[in-house]
């Protein structure tokens, strides 16, 4: 399956998934708006929702490379030995991590920065019902990377789409009991739905289920687990900005948590969408190349990747710019929800907007450096990025509120990938050719030149219905985009283009 028949599959996949992710934050706010009930919410769900982003790219960072080249020897018994190895660890680990979190719940309210006895009690109870889900989160880690090192990404991404049915589903059988601890325990059968959607694959791929122990004595386990602390040194990192920001913005008053959440939440899904799928097939390629000693070939991959998702990332930021408050306002403008905190949301979300680009880069840039069974320069750049962050929210946050939230993790995102690229360079040379600064170039003004077309029609636009007036923006919006890009010869335009057009006669004939 070539680079981008197995994006596009992740792509509609992972939309679909998101999509029905979206129900949740819509009923939620719905019902609550932006009150402590989402607050409270929005503050115990980082916890498996962090768990969710770390452990999965973690097991992933240190198990495909080592995996793929023992699959690569045609050797299937030792790849199910070291398969057994992992996941009793894997079980057993957070197993134990899920009881403590259930026992300490109360005290992990505390270091949330919860404060007021209603508040602490409602929080460690949503905890209880939502601890569980990281043993679910540590088998999806681990059979996803299986997959993936297998070259099979469908099944991992169906776990997503099953997961957000599954949430709902359940969200509205038990909610109108349960209250919104109904919507922890969702949150939590969600999980095991990803998880169990991938049983049927794992049985296909001739994997056990079995525990074996003797891994102190085995190569292949020592040189992951040297791995694989840095890395979750790192993820954890890179993750320590989203507890921060809910930290900072109860200081702010009620409804800032939740509107950052809302926004974050809108501008993860091109994120979770487009980086997810260029990423998660590029990783194995990396690590492939990496291993047989093709460093150019590993340079070429990284540099189609960047160049992908500098194509589709820069229009989308200039629309979540240009079109986010009416996005707001069709999805969440309801019930408790008002227009003023859609303005809100919509501060933040301008924002966050900022940094998709360089969150993506920073996300591909780091598989790079695991490839190179590099874990160490990331986990630096991410202390770095966390500096980055206090730094811009100590001087933006009595300007900007919770939108200086939202500019700090752009900023942290944008040194993380500026640097993560320099020393990347220092280390395999230039990492990307001079094209890759033409497409820049092109993809930059092809924006401008968007931009300035949203502009002249938004007033005429903006007397229609907000679904047609959304429909129609952003379509012609991208029709520019495409249509400049096309003017402008850009080759990766142009091959996409290209091979849609093939699938296209082919289907018709």
């Amino acid at each position: 399956m070539n680079l981008l028949r197995t994006a596009s599959l992740i792509v509609v996949l992972t939309l679909a998934g998101r999509l029905l992710g979206f129900f949740r934050n819509i009923y939620l706010s719905n019902l609550y708006g932006l009150s402590r009930e989402t607050d409270l919410f929005t503050i115990a769900s980082n916890i498996p929702m962090t768990l969710f982003l770390v452990v999965p790219g973690a097991i992933n960072a240190v198990l495909i490379p080592t995996l793929r080249g023992i699959l690569e020897q045609n050797n299937r018994q030792r790849a199910n030995e070291l398969y057994q190895k992992v996941l009793f660890i894997v079980l057993a680990g957070f197993a134990v991590l899920a009881v403590l979190g259930v026992l300490f719940s109360r005290q992990t309210a505390l270091l949330l920065g919860v404060r007021g006895e209603d508040a602490i009690q409602m929080t460690a109870e949503l905890l209880q019902w939502m601890w569980p889900s990281a043993i679910f989160i540590g088998l999806v880690g681990l059979w996803s990377s299986v997959c993936n090192a297998h070259q099979h990404f469908f099944t991992p991404t169906v776990g997503t789409v099953a997961n957000g049915a599954v949430v709902i589903v359940f969200m509205y059988l038990l909610v109108p009991h349960m209250g919104v601890n109904g919507l922890a325990l969702a949150t939590s059968l969600g999980y095991l739905s990803a998880c169990l959607t991938m049983l049927p694959t794992m049985r296909s791929f001739g994997y056990r289920h079995r525990f074996r122990l003797g891994w102190k004595e085995d190569e292949a386990m020592r040189s992951m687990g040297e791995r694989v602390i840095p890395i979750f040194i790192g993820a954890v990192i890179a993750n320590v900005t989203t507890f921060l920001e809910r930290g900072l913005a109860n200081s702010l008053g009620e409804g800032r948590p939740s509107a950052l959440m809302l926004a974050n939440t809108i501008n993860q899904l091109p994120q979770a969408v487009f980086v997810g799928a260029f990423t998660l097939p590029l990783f194995p390629l990396l690590a492939s190349y990496v291993e047989r000693g093709e460093m150019n070939e590993m340079k070429q991959v990284l540099q189609k990747g960047l160049a992908y998702l500098l194509i589709l990332l820069i229009p989308i930021t200039v629309g979540l710019i240009m079109y986010g408050e009416a996005l707001i306002e069709l999805i969440y403008e309801r019930g408790s929800f008002t227009h003023s905190a859609t303005q809100m949301t919509d501060f933040a979300l301008t924002f966050y907007s900022l940094g998709l680009y360089a969150l993506g880069a920073r996300d591909l840039l780091t598989r790079a450096f695991y490839a190179l069974k590099n874990t160490r320069t990331p986990v630096i750049i991410g202390f770095i990025g966390i500096l980055a962050y206090l730094a811009t929210a100590w001087i933006s946050m009595p300007w900007l509120s919770h939108g200086g939230l939202a500019l700090s993790a752009s900023v942290s995102a944008i040194c993380q990938s500026v640097l993560l690229f320099a020393l990347l360079w220092r280390k395999i040379g230039r990492p990307v050719r001079a094209n890759f600064l033409l497409t820049a170039g092109k993809v930059l003004i092809a924006s401008l030149v968007m931009g300035a077309a949203i502009s002249l029609w938004e007033p005429v636009l903006a007397m229609l219905p907000l679904v047609v007036h959304l429909v129609l923006g952003i379509g012609a919006g991208a029709v520019v985009y495409g249509v400049v890009l096309f003017l402008t010869r850009e080759p990766l335009v142009s091959e996409l283009a290209g091979k849609v057009w093939k699938r296209r006669s082919r289907s018709v004939q």
